[in-house]
């Protein structure tokens, strides 16, 4: 006797190997068999015929942390068929904080949220998320930036010893807590003000523990070899498994050096390196409008940063020196848009090149200018890479898929603003798109990069793969009719033809509805 069998289904178990005909059966939160359960009884069947089975698909770079305390059923992401996320990433975690970090966090974080951020600790942010539950299972990591403000504040000097021991000593704490591992955001602050040697002395704390590092390098345009080379470097120098978050060649001078960092990548992994990558099926990325200003002028943080664009000779200088940084990198203001700004929803869709003629401004200018009005919290997308780069990267066999997003929900509250489409439609976009229509690589191989590789990656042993024993993590989807719908102008839709998912062997989406369950774990 089973809960759950799907009937007469096309299985891809998650190596890699060609898809096989057979039942799934489920008992409690395990896959109980695969075969031939046409004689078997069960609580509920589902015939799954001309439907694949999968395993859950894993989103190894997700900030779905900065939504699941607010949002637990994770809509557009099990919608994906995902059911595990990463979060933490970037070198931003909603943990540790100090006091006044929670503050800051209740004061900025999104109207639409609820939830108050009561936690300060890792270990009391998991088990904010064990107890409220979550519709997929998460592993956290540890954000580097996040434990540098928290001892040092926004400083940009180097740690003294004892800080530097401070923040050793919280990675150890975080991952005592259950984070999986150490990530940096090394073009964000704080993380930007730290040399090669802090993040090698955090990256071996990390190491000693079990756990992988991952990074959003120090550049993806003009110093991206330069930046994967540090991070290849802290992989040696630390011993420990390096995994480069949403790989990516930005900025028309820079797309040259998607083949170069390729060949950088498979040399060290030839030579025995642990180093794997990720990315987003798009070619444009999502980030806060303030990552367009120089370091030097986030020194002190968001309201530091305000004073400066309100002194008029420091804007001049900042105009100065930034005066034709998008055109250089062959972007132009009309590839950059606003995509969330909560105080000012009327900004959201547009570009920033039709907001400055607007105003009767020059865009840097419109740019400064919104930054004041919305205190640094905006969010922008910008047509930044090559789609050959894109298809290239997603060729590479050691390469994952991410969503480099948070989530939302097509309705209601979180259904606002102009999210990337990634938050709707990575996974679907990779088998309707890139495996289906391009034929890049085959449903098989697309499935494997989503699933058994991941979950190699993170130590997970039962996670992966749709074998006896394993955990029961589930996608049922129509591979003829697969494919992500959501579009930069209106973002908020579903995909077509995920039909089921099952987490820990309930279901999360019954014939394409959210059933409201929250059965995922905190791993």
């Amino acid at each position: 006797m089973y809960d759950l069998i799907f009937r007469n289904g096309l299985v891809i178990d998650g190596s890699g190997a060609a898809a096989f005909r057979a039942d799934v059966g489920v008992r409690g939160s395990q896959i109980a068999a695969v075969g031939d359960l046409s004689q078997a009884e069960a609580g509920q069947v589902v015939d799954a015929s001309g439907l694949m089975l999968a395993p859950g698909f894993i989103d190894m770079h997700s900030h779905g942390d900065f939504m699941l305390p607010f949002l637990p059923t994770a809509d557009s992401k099990v919608q994906q068929g995902i059911t595990l996320e990463v979060v933490g990433n970037c070198g931003s975690s909603m943990a540790p904080l100090s006091p006044a970090m929670a503050a800051e966090v209740n004061q900025e974080k999104d109207s639409r949220a609820g939830q108050e951020v009561t936690w300060e600790t890792f270990g009391e942010f998991l088990d904010t998320l064990r107890r409220q539950g979550t519709a997929l299972n998460v592993v956290a990591l540890v954000g580097h930036g996040t434990i540098r403000e928290k001892v040092m504040g926004m400083t940009d000097a180097a740690p003294t010893p004892e800080q530097l021991a401070a923040m050793q000593d919280e990675v150890r704490a975080a991952m005592q807590a259950g984070a999986r591992g150490l990530s940096t955001g090394l073009i964000y602050t704080p993380n930007v003000y730290a040399k090669t040697d802090e993040i090698i002395a955090l990256a071996r704390t990390a190491a000693e523990m079990g756990g992988i590092y991952t990074s959003h390098v120090r550049g993806e345009g003009n110093t991206l070899l330069e930046a994967v080379d540090e991070a290849i470097q802290v992989g040696r120098e630390a011993g420990i498994s390096v995994e480069v978050s949403h790989l990516k060649a930005s900025g028309v001078r820079n797309w040259d050096k998607m083949a170069q960092v390729i060949e950088k990548i498979q040399k060290a992994r030839e030579e025995g390196l642990n180093v794997n990558a990720d990315m987003y099926p798009y070619p444009a990325s999502n980030t806060g409008l303030s990552s367009l200003i120089p370091d030097w002028a986030h020194v002190g943080g968001r309201e530091a940063m305000v004073a400066r664009l309100q002194d008029p000779a420091l804007r001049a200088q900042l105009r100065a020196e930034l005066h034709d940084e998008v055109n250089a990198n062959g972007v132009g203001w009309d590839r950059i848009f606003i995509s969330d700004c909560p105080s000012n929803p009327r900004l959201e869709g547009r570009h920033l090149g039709e907001i400055a003629a607007e105003r009767g401004v020059h865009p840097w200018e419109a740019v400064f200018d919104i930054l004041i009005e919305t205190r640094c919290v905006a969010d922008m997308i910008m047509f930044t890479m090559q789609e050959e780069n894109v298809a290239l990267g997603l060729q590479q066999p050691w390469v994952m898929i991410g969503t480099d997003a948070s989530g939302r929900a097509a309705e209601g509250p979180f259904s606002a603003g102009k999210p990337h489409p990634r938050n709707y439609g990575s996974f679907p976009r990779v088998l309707g798109y890139y495996a289906r229509q391009q034929e890049l690589f085959s449903v098989e191989e697309a499935v494997r990069k989503m699933t058994s590789l991941p979950a190699s990656k993170l130590g997970l042993t039962q996670r992966g793969y749709l074998r006896p024993g394993c955990y029961a993590d589930v996608v049922v989807f129509d591979a003829q009719a697969v494919i992500d719908r959501s579009t930069f102008q209106q973002p908020h839709q579903y995909p077509q033809g995920i039909r089921w998912v099952v987490v820990n062997g309930q279901v999360v989406v019954k014939d394409g509805q959210h059933t409201g369950a929250l059965p995922g774990q905190i791993l």
